[in-house]
């Protein structure tokens, strides 16, 4: 069975790969590189990513809170804040209406800050900072 070649390329975030026998990466490498130049007007410049064996899967690693990019505020995080701002603490109603969310995800996050020990239910659908 033939080893099947092909180029990728992600406009987003301008990659590309190549992936088949090395005759094949090399030939069409130098064809985008020469391409990619007359375009950005820059010789030599390499494409962003070239693979040069056979095709392997790759993880990125995720992004810890702080480091890098500022961290978005969840869902969790904008509930447990809202709640921590009321003396008397927060309804579902409430809730719903200062978020926008829907009553399931309401009740879905604050499920979640619950068994993190973030908030706490005094009645039913009545919720206080921990």
């Amino acid at each position: 069975m033939e080893e099947q070649s092909r180029i990728r390329f992600n406009p987003l975030t301008k990659e590309i790969e190549i992936a088949g026998s090395e005759a094949f990466v090399k030939t069409y490498f130098h064809k985008l590189q020469e391409l990619l130049s007359q375009f950005t007007g820059k010789k030599g410049e390499r494409p962003s990513k070239a693979d040069a064996g056979p095709e392997r899967k790759t993880r990125r690693a995720k992004e810890e809170p702080g480091k890098g990019k500022q961290a978005k505020q969840t869902q969790m995080d904008a509930v447990v804040s809202m709640i921590r701002g009321v003396e008397g603490g927060m309804t579902t109603s409430e809730l719903k209406d200062k978020t926008g969310l829907a009553e399931r995800q309401i009740w879905s996050v604050v499920y979640r800050a619950e068994r993190k020990g973030k908030i706490k239910k005094t009645k039913r659908g009545l919720y206080i900072a921990a």
